[in-house]
């Protein structure tokens, strides 16, 4: 959180008009301080009385709303089932300058605070901690452009963002496999599921605090303003980006952000003008109405606010219409710092941060049910019904989800799932989170599943796989096969071949027989994926580098000016 004034007014950067209208027409006054759509219901879950000064939240693998703030972190227990915490049984007093992003794994909470990636163990599951925690990583924390959120991907990796003075540099890119090597300020980093080796996947940010993964595994963050320079004309706003594999988000130094329009810029796919980013998330449940299911919605510290982004997609990115989801009303104050998915697909914001006001609300779609209903599981055995309910997990990255399918999926092993992800009859999703789990459990797709997939009617299918490909090699690729993908028709599947080929390991791979088709995507009408065929180039051994600008001459003017950038790359930005 920046600082900022604290002024209530609503800008209308990035809220379409449409959008504005509709939600000032459903607009229900609410006794709480706090106003939602029309047939949404907000109530306070649990008060300051039982969390003061909230900085981030998380559900455990129960399902439990769990808070914290400086010197402590409290489950918030439910114990009649009315809606409304009853009790906070502290888990610990660590971290003591207060955990800024919190998951668990299992009953252990991986969080970040006081100087590091810290676990507290619960051996026992008495609901507290066994003593101090364990430290993984050493990293500067604590203050408000430090680390932040922590968070286990699809792929079952661990994965951190931090602000612009966090001090996350090149000693933190231990893998060769990292996509970036010298990172400049803020960054979002991963590492192995043992918290064990690292990678830097993006950098060039200010200070996102939260980010999310959507249905397609691509990960969105808001990352904050130029705020000094408000009013002027090289000000530039708050932002949510579709963060790119290796992108630069353009933050430069207090005075110099990058236009969205910049070559090497990912995708901006809101702006909110002034304001304060915090909490991020993705709802994949089904309580919400349709139009907010794979929405990504983010939280404003400053002006008290939260935006719902529904996405949908826009050749090698996303689009989206980004519609005011809640906001604070009279003298209350609404500070939302964290949000968070519930089990039964309630919404959880907290809010709090300098000292302020602690609160959790809940928000419940209460309105008339004119959206689809949920498709009932069809009658199967055992085993394929337990399939099912596995492949229609709702929030599947959260700690409460995955301690529901995981230990399942694991006693039925991979073969259901390979033949899941190769029956082009079962729904696109229900494929891509065969293909997520396992990479997750079971070492993920082979070089021969990878080229019957190739061939798949499902663009998403497509993507997943060569995603899944770059997740789980032991080996280097296969060339052939990093080929179909990167020749695809269609612009994400390109994307996510050349993001796979970011994060290999560029010393054990042969680049020849792919030189005309990274040239041609350098050359091709898609912005992102000649960015990112640029930033390919940085990745290849030299002796390849003639053969790339020959082929890139051969393309066109946009193919030579793309493999330009990529070679100033190589000794700008020290990417070898």
């Amino acid at each position: 959180m920046d600082n900022s004034t604290m002024s209530r007014a609503l800008p209308l950067n990035g809220i379409s008009l449409i959008g504005l209208l509709c939600f000032v027409g459903s607009l229900a006054a609410s006794d709480i301080g706090v106003r939602v759509p029309d047939g949404f219901e907000v109530t306070e879950f649990a008060g300051d009385n039982l969390a003061h000064n909230i900085y981030s939240m998380t559900l455990d693998y129960k399902g439990r709303v769990v808070v914290a703030g400086p010197g402590y972190v409290k489950i918030l227990i439910d114990t009649d089932g009315d809606g409304k915490a009853d009790t906070a049984k502290l888990f610990s007093e660590f971290p003591q300058n207060g955990a800024q992003g919190m998951y668990f794994n299992g009953r252990s909470l991986v969080c970040v605070g006081d100087g590091g990636i810290l676990r507290l163990k619960d051996a026992n599951g008495d609901d507290k901690a066994d003593g101090p925690p364990d430290v993984f990583l050493k990293l500067k924390t604590g203050g408000e452009h430090d680390a932040h959120s922590i968070q286990q991907g699809p792929d079952g990796w661990w994965y951190v963002i931090a602000g612009n003075t966090a001090g996350i540099n090149e000693k933190y890119a231990t893998l060769p496999t990292s996509p970036i090597k010298t990172p400049r300020a803020g960054v979002i980093f991963r590492l192995k599921p043992d918290l064990s080796g690292g990678e830097l996947i993006a950098d060039g940010l200010r200070n996102p605090y939260d980010f999310a993964f959507n249905g397609q595994g691509d990960l969105f963050t808001y990352d904050s303003d130029d705020e000094r320079e408000i009013s002027l004309p090289w000000y530039r706003p708050t932002r949510v980006y579709h963060a790119l594999m290796g992108a630069d988000h353009g933050w430069i130094s207090k005075s110099w952000m990058r236009r969205d329009g910049y070559f090497d810029m990912p995708p901006a796919v809101g702006t909110f003008g002034r304001g304060s980013p915090t909490g991020v998330v993705c709802y994949r449940h089904t309580q919400f109405p349709e139009r907010y299911r794979g929405a990504i919605f983010v939280l404003d510290w400053t002006y008290g606010r939260i935006h719902a982004l529904p996405l949908r997609p826009a050749d090698d990115t996303w689009a989206t219409e980004p519609e005011l989801f809640m906001s604070g009303t009279g003298q209350n104050g609404f500070a939302p710092t964290d949000v968070e998915i519930g089990p039964d697909g309630s919404m959880y914001v907290c809010v709090g941060g300098r000292g302020t006001h602690g609160t959790v609300y809940r928000i419940r779609y209460r309105g008339d049910s004119n959206f689809p209903p949920e498709p009932s599981l069809p009658e199967t055995d055992g085993k394929e019904f337990q399939l099912a309910q596995i492949l229609t997990a709702d929030q599947p990255l959260s700690s409460w989800s995955r301690a529901r399918w995981k230990p399942a999926a694991s006693e039925l092993g991979p073969s259901p799932f390979h033949a899941v992800v190769l029956d082009e009859t079962q729904p696109a999703t229900s494929r891509i989170r065969a293909i997520e789990i396992l990479v997750e459990l079971f070492q993920g797709l082979d070089a021969d599943a990878m080229k019957t997939l190739a061939a798949s009617n499902s663009t998403e299918v497509r993507a997943r796989a060569i995603w899944a490909y770059g997740r789980s090699l032991s080996a280097a690729p296969d060339p052939d096969v990093i080929q179909m993908y990167l020749n695809d028709p269609m612009p994400i599947v390109a994307r996510c071949t050349l993001e796979t080929c970011l994060c290999m390991n560029d010393k054990q791979f042969d680049w020849s027989k792919l030189i005309g088709s990274v040239a041609r995507r350098m050359g091709g009408p898609d912005r992102f994926n000649r960015t990112l065929a640029a930033a390919v180039v940085t990745r290849m051994d030299e002796k390849f580098l003639p053969a790339v600008s020959a082929e890139a001459t051969k393309v066109g003017p946009r193919a030579v000016v793309s493999y330009a950038i990529g070679w100033l790359a190589r000794s700008t930005d020290k990417t070898r």
